[in-house]
């Protein structure tokens, strides 16, 4: 097992900033340039206001786990405790929006978010963060 001395695996260490740059990567040209990366996707029409704020979760949970990949193992318990609820919540939103939207984006998203889901959920149970 890939193991830091706190316990934490490093694999774990290596998702989460991973995972800063897959939210990051989004985040930024949907808060800056809604419009235009809706366009060049073909994800429109596009509520530029529910992209920004939806950009401005992008950035704080992005940048939470980029911080998590420092953390010590109660703390990193706790961070896939939240990263769990986020990534399921938002999974089951976008699973049900997906089916009412006539966008492939809908079902892709989803599925970027179940697979995290099941990631941090992978990890979350190896570590013992809901006993």
């Amino acid at each position: 097992m890939d193991t830091s001395k706190q316990g934490v695996p490093n694999s774990l260490r290596n998702w989460l900033v991973f995972h800063f740059y897959v939210d990051y990567a989004f985040a930024i040209p949907f808060f800056f340039f809604p419009e235009t990366t809706a366009e060049i996707l073909g994800y429109v029409p596009l509520d530029p206001l529910a992209a920004r704020i939806v950009a401005a979760a992008l950035f704080g949970i992005g940048y939470s786990s980029l911080l998590a990949s420092k953390f010590d193992l109660e703390a990193m318990r706790t961070k896939l405790r939240w990263a769990v609820v986020w990534a399921g919540s938002a999974t089951v939103g976008l699973l049900w929006a997906a089916t009412t939207v006539e966008h492939i984006w809908g079902w892709v998203f989803a599925g970027i978010f179940l697979l995290f889901f099941l990631l941090w959920g992978s990890y979350a149970l190896r570590l013992g963060s809901f006993k």
